[in-house]
């Protein structure tokens, strides 16, 4: 049952974190070409999708912290490639990106990689 619990916060913790990359992705396509400028980092810190993303991932982060300071390390960290699988998923979804059928394979390892993981434990 533990496992269980872990494999559930896990999956809200990178959901979490990719959801915060996702409107920081958003915020820089809202903001034209970038340049290191001192208007152009005012207007970042104005952005609401950048400071919804940061906020995220900072929330994202504290929870991190705490399945660190309850978990094993090799247990928890392993699992964080979740993330990658929600990555693959939220870009084709947000941005219409396409995902090759290779790109496919390698999501289903790394799903069957957590798997294996959250059984041995």
């Amino acid at each position: 049952m533990k496992m269980l619990y872990l494999f559930l916060f896990m999956l809200f913790q990178q959901a979490a974190s990719v959801a915060g990359q996702l409107l920081l992705k958003l915020g820089m396509a809202s903001v034209s070409p970038f340049t290191w400028t001192w208007r152009n980092v005012g207007h970042l810190f104005a952005n609401l999708y950048l400071q919804s993303g940061l906020w995220l991932l900072i929330g994202a982060n504290v929870f991190w912290l705490w399945l660190l300071n309850r978990y094993a390390f090799s247990l928890v960290y392993p699992l964080t490639s979740l993330g990658f699988v929600f990555s693959v998923i939220s870009g084709m979804i947000v941005f219409h990106e396409h995902v090759a059928p290779i790109h496919w394979v390698g999501v289903l390892l790394i799903m069957a990689g957590c798997i294996c993981i959250a059984r041995v434990a």
